[in-house]
């Protein structure tokens, strides 16, 4: 099933358009080079990385249907090398850049760092060795090397109507990467390079913020009785919704239960609260899976209840988010 689902901060319903900002540009270019040069951070390969975090996370943002989003040409001065958010922008600044792209709420990557540490240490490798027309593989020593970027990137969502700050947060990413060779400069010459981890783990970093704030959509795996040994019913409906034929195999399923033995019946009850949650009807779920315990005795349903407890909890703080009318009966 492809479910949306909740973002974990929920953002007032009159932000419908969000302009995108790039705050990390140095308060002075010499500076930054200077900066650069101690921290290993070049000015270019943070710029790009800065940017594949952007287009990340509009491209994330607009996989949600909850927004509309639009970047802004502007590169407004902030906080390049450092973990600590500069301070906020003044609300004639909000305003303006609200106004200029019609948005309804700012948001800004206002800081980005990143770092690439790369280990190595000799073991034995794999390599193929042909002779004549035959090739085999031989151990030899050589140099594994491991290179770990991480980046930290500081989001800041501002509400221009409100004049509040709807979300601040640092959002770190890692990622492994690892080579071997007979030799280091072998090994490192097929490790990722610094910039491209960089931009990889700032596109991760990108894409993982935009779940913070937009309901995404999920893929939710719900596992059902696929037969019966005594009672061929529950194989029948479930050949149905194989097919994708959910109302049929709820309409079978219910036809065999109360002709079922107690075992049987708690299958069948079970399978008629998986079809109902594939059909969005989270409430009749719940009966059925509640029936299949309380009237059959089967354990697993009780556990369902409250995973579909959950999930219409989560229903509810949705349809807050998205500012809809329920979606479940």
């Amino acid at each position: 099933m492809t479910r949306l689902v909740p973002a974990p901060v929920t953002v007032p319903t009159h932000v419908q358009k969000i302009v995108l900002v790039d705050r990390t540009k140095p308060q002075s270019e010499g500076l930054a080079f200077i900066e650069g040069l101690i921290t290993g951070e070049l000015p270019f390969e943070v710029r790009n990385a800065v940017q594949a975090t952007l287009s990340s996370l509009q491209l994330s943002l607009n996989s949600s249907p909850r927004y509309q989003i639009v970047r802004a040409t502007e590169r407004l001065t902030g906080g390049i090398f450092g973990q600590m958010f500069p301070n906020p922008l003044d609300w004639n600044t909000v305003e303006q850049l609200a106004n200029r792209y019609q948005a309804d709420a700012v948001l800004t990557l206002e800081n980005f760092s990143s770092d690439f540490i790369i280990t190595d240490q000799q073991r034995l490798i794999k390599k193929t060795v042909t002779e004549g027309n035959t090739s085999r593989q031989v151990e030899v020593q050589g140099i594994y090397v491991e290179g770990v970027a991480t980046v930290s990137a500081g989001f800041r969502l501002y509400d221009p109507k409100g004049k509040n700050i709807i979300d601040q947060q640092r959002f770190e990413k890692r990622n492994l990467w690892s080579a071997e060779g007979e030799t280091r400069t072998l090994a490192m010459a097929l490790l990722i390079s610094k910039a491209d981890a960089a931009r990889v783990v700032g596109e991760m970093a990108g894409a993982g913020y935009a779940t913070k704030i937009a309901p995404m959509y999920a893929e939710i795996n719900r596992g059902f009785f696929p037969k019966s040994k005594t009672d061929p019913a529950v194989a029948q409906g479930a050949r149905l919704a194989e097919v994708d034929q959910w109302e049929q195999a709820i309409e079978t399923w219910q036809a065999a239960l109360y002709d079922a033995d107690e075992e049987n019946s708690g299958m069948l009850a079970y399978n008629i609260a998986v079809g109902y949650e594939v059909l969005g009807s989270l409430e009749l779920a719940k009966q059925w899976a509640g029936k299949a315990y309380t009237d059959f005795g089967l354990k697993k349903g009780r556990t369902y209840v409250k995973t579909l407890n959950g999930l219409i909890n989560q229903q509810a703080l949705l349809n807050q988010q998205m500012n809809s009318a329920p979606k479940y009966e």
